[in-house]
């Protein structure tokens, strides 16, 4: 015991030393550890941030559309797919062709739309098909319906049915003017019509083939007899047989 307190005494002040400087050793040390931890932590904040940053961008540009397949495949149906998905991902989720299905008249590798129908027809619906039209081009021509109904386009024998095509079907430029003209035409011959029962002279006499005399008879007959019933009542006036009426019923009503 004596000699550890001589030691003491004689290296003390050297012992101290050595210790402090342990000590200083330690809290450097110590310290730069923390630093490095602390900017890995704040490097690895970071990467998680600009990670979240970018999920939200992925989920808007993956959007899902819902395609409904019919005709010869084995499980028609509607589908929810991505909207990058094309037309033979559906078909596989359809349960894939029937044995009798035409398939050279479906393009495979075309892009999904939501709302699109695709109709797979049978080798029989095909053969009934105008013979003098190629139905192996109908892959390539999309069929506007607005009801998706595949009678609107059988004659294209086209399989893919939208309201709003990416590819306009030819036969709507052939069938939309005369339809349009056609119903112009009416509205024009009804605004044309002249009512017997409440016209007046002047506008009686706006009717080719009557004048004046037909039309006083007109109106008396009306006032004696009460309205016509039907436009053939006319013939019932004085001066106006068949042949007169023949020419008068298209712009005549009661």
């Amino acid at each position: 015991m004596q000699n550890v307190v001589n030691f003491l005494k004689k290296n003390g002040r050297d012992l101290l030393i050595i210790v402090l400087l342990l000590i200083c050793i330690i809290l450097i040390v110590c310290k730069y550890y923390l630093k490095d931890n602390k900017e890995v932590s704040n490097e690895s904040i970071a990467l998680v941030t600009e990670t979240k940053k970018v999920e939200p961008v992925e989920e808007e540009t993956i959007k899902t559309v819902y395609v409904d397949i019919k005709g010869a495949v084995k499980k028609p149906g509607v589908y929810q797919v991505a909207s990058n998905s094309i037309i033979n991902e559906v078909v596989t989720l359809a349960g894939g062709f029937n044995t009798n299905a035409y398939k050279n008249g479906i393009n495979l590798s075309k892009k999904v739309s939501d709302e699109m129908v695709v109709y797979v027809y049978t080798k029989s619906e095909i053969a009934k098909i105008n013979k003098d039209k190629d139905a192996s081009t109908a892959a390539s021509v999309v069929c506007q319906s607005e009801n998706y109904d595949i009678k609107d386009c059988i004659t294209e024998g086209s399989s893919i049915i939208e309201t709003n095509p990416n590819v306009s079907n030819k036969n709507d430029s052939l069938d939309t003017a005369p339809k349009d003209n056609t119903t112009n035409q009416n509205s024009d011959s009804s605004s044309k019509l002249v009512n017997i029962n409440t016209a007046s002279l002047e506008e009686l006499m706006t009717i080719s083939g009557i004048g004046e005399s037909k039309a006083k008879a007109i109106i008396s007959y009306r006032e004696e007899n009460g309205n016509f019933k039907t436009i053939e009542d006319l013939m019932n006036v004085s001066g106006i047989g068949d042949k007169s009426f023949a020419k008068l019923k298209d712009y005549i009503t009661v």
